[in-house]
């Protein structure tokens, strides 16, 4: 993933973050994220770094230049270079070197509650006064630009594609791993990385694509990706025709929905 964010996006971005740091008194937001699949994003979106490997922090104070903080144990937790951000610290404790960076201010925490290792948040937590942000940091980025909108745009071409290229292969018979391989290919192709997270509805439940999985008559394919802008989309169709239980929601599903229409009309 080696998308270029213009200079003036990346402004952007950090204003709308600094605006909500000003709304609720801030010093300075420290942007957590790790490897965990959705919890990475973060973290790209202030810097421009994928996590692969452990996790990071970006430390935004109200005024002056951002830091990207990597767990020094782990030289390698993904692709350096692609981070816009100057001043990489590679740490061997990230908590300390916060704690000695914000002692005695006010920070806001991007994910304090799920992703902050443990031995970061009790280091970091007796130098300064940590304030949950991840509402806050969320709204400030829900906006999105051009850019990002040009970013998700490209994410639904790609997964449609994925979608087609998994319907070809769609034939009663063959194993999951086998109908889904083509759009695997093609999302690595794209530029995805290891940004996917796709299953196929096996029962009642999504299952990773397995080669002892057989499809039957009626599959639907979850195809969860993010282009190389990092912006994760969605698609899933029903293929073929339901059967058994499943036939029995689908059925129950008309009659509520055409019930609900004929109360409101």
């Amino acid at each position: 993933m080696d998308t270029v964010i213009d200079p003036a996006e990346v402004d952007r971005r950090y204003g709308a973050v600094r605006r909500a740091m000003d709304e609720h008194d801030l010093d300075a937001v420290v942007v957590a994220g790790s490897e965990y699949t959705g919890f990475e994003g973060a973290v790209t979106y202030m810097s421009g770094f994928v996590i692969v490997h452990r996790y990071a922090y970006v430390l935004l104070p109200r005024e002056g230049d951002p830091s990207v903080v990597f767990p020094a144990e782990a030289r390698y937790v993904g692709e350096h270079g692609t981070a816009w951000i100057e001043d990489q610290v590679f740490a061997d404790r990230p908590g300390e070197w916060l704690g000695e960076r914000l002692a005695g201010k006010r920070v806001g925490v991007y994910g304090l509650d799920y992703v902050v290792a443990v031995r970061d948040f009790v280091a970091l937590s007796q130098k300064a006064e940590l304030v949950p942000f991840d509402v806050e940091f969320d709204l400030a980025r829900a906006v999105k630009s051009d850019v990002e909108l040009d970013s998700v745009r490209d994410s639904v071409r790609i997964n449609t594609e994925g979608f087609w290229a998994f319907l070809e292969a769609y034939e009663p018979g063959r194993t999951a791993a086998e109908v889904l391989a083509p759009a695997e290919r093609l999302f690595v192709e794209a530029g995805c990385g290891r940004l996917t997270m796709n299953m196929v509805l096996v029962g009642p439940e999504f299952a990773i694509a397995r080669g002892d999985m057989v499809l039957r008559d009626f599959c639907i394919p979850s195809l969860e990706i993010a282009g190389p802008g990092g912006h994760w989309v969605e698609v899933s169709r029903a293929l073929g025709r339901p059967d058994g239980e499943v036939q029995g929601m689908l059925d129950a599903h008309g009659d509520s929905s055409t019930a609900a229409t004929a109360s409101v009309t």
